[in-house]
């Protein structure tokens, strides 16, 4: 069970309803928040319908000791991770758009150049 955005295993696993991929709680929700679609289907898509997997924990967190600079810094640093994770999905998400967009105009620039060249063909031809 791995997250769809950022392919790791989710502490707080959710399902969207729309598509039925898992995602991490936070991540989800951030990206629902940042563009309201469903980050692989791209369809509409609120908090509302997330479901929430229910998971056995297999080890308990201890508590970290208040006041401590430690737990700031983790937060900071899931924080920044949280982060990444999203702008690299949507960096993925933009390339392979790219791609097909280059792959179209590549085929259409092959299809003119024939075009030309059969058409210059037939003008010598009839010149001849």
């Amino acid at each position: 069970m791995f997250c769809a955005i950022s392919g790791e295993a989710p502490e707080q696993p959710v399902v969207s309803v729309k598509s039925g991929n898992i995602f991490e709680r936070r991540l989800i929700e951030k990206y629902i928040s940042e563009h309201g679609r469903d980050p692989v289907t791209n369809e509409e898509i609120t908090a509302d319908d997330l479901i929430e997997i229910k998971t056995t924990p297999e080890t308990v967190k201890p508590r970290p000791p208040k006041l401590s600079s430690v737990p700031s810094l983790l937060s900071s640093l899931q924080n920044e991770w949280d982060s990444v994770m999203l702008e690299s999905f949507t960096l993925k998400q933009q390339y392979q758009q790219v791609r097909q967009e280059l792959s179209h105009a590549l085929y259409q620039n092959d299809a003119a150049t024939r075009v030309i060249a059969r058409l210059k063909k037939e003008r010598d031809a009839a010149r001849e």
